[in-house]
């Protein structure tokens, strides 16, 4: 069973998620949904309301995804998912359903359509209020060599936080 939680109190999982490996970020609704490992997200206040980036290339299956919906999830994996981590960091939703592949079930959003991964105990539920392309002109020397030398920048999305759940334990 999920929990609401605050939008920030559990923030600092998140945050060792991404630094231990990645999480997920869902995008697209019912059977063309697709999850997609991320390594880099910030979490803030903008605009008066809790907002969480998450950064796309265009080149992505999921970017033609999280822009039809302008709504994505995050989930946060368990310890251990690095197998699954690996598989939706690595392969292509075009090619295959890595829902299937990684033996995830879907669940249902409670705030937006796009479904959590049941396997995660966290989810963060976001509908898109911004988004912003990444361009060589504004980054700082270094940073596009560093990680655009194909030239495949990224697109940020700004996801207002509809709602942030924690899976109750089972005993």
């Amino acid at each position: 069973m999920l929990r609401e939680t605050g939008n920030f109190d559990n923030v600092n999982k998140l945050f060792d998620s991404l630094k231990k490996g990645g999480a997920f970020l869902v995008a697209g609704r019912d059977e063309v949904a697709n999850p997609m490992t991320i390594g880099w997200a910030t979490v803030g206040i903008i605009w008066g309301k809790p907002v969480l980036t998450v950064l796309v290339r265009p080149s992505r299956h999921t970017f033609s995804l999280i822009s039809k919906h302008d709504e994505f999830v995050v989930c946060v994996p368990e310890p251990g998912m690095s197998k699954e981590l690996s598989i939706c960091g690595t392969r292509s939703g075009r090619d295959i359903d890595k829902f299937a592949e990684c033996g995830f079930t879907k669940e249902n959003g409670l705030k937006v359509s796009v479904p959590h991964i049941a396997q995660c105990p966290m989810h963060y539920e976001c509908r898109i209020v911004h988004r912003n392309n990444v361009s060589r002109e504004t980054l700082i020397n270094g940073l596009d060599s560093q990680y655009y030398p194909d030239g495949d920048f990224h697109t940020v999305f700004y996801g207002e936080m509809l709602g942030t759940y924690l899976r109750e334990k089972r005993y």
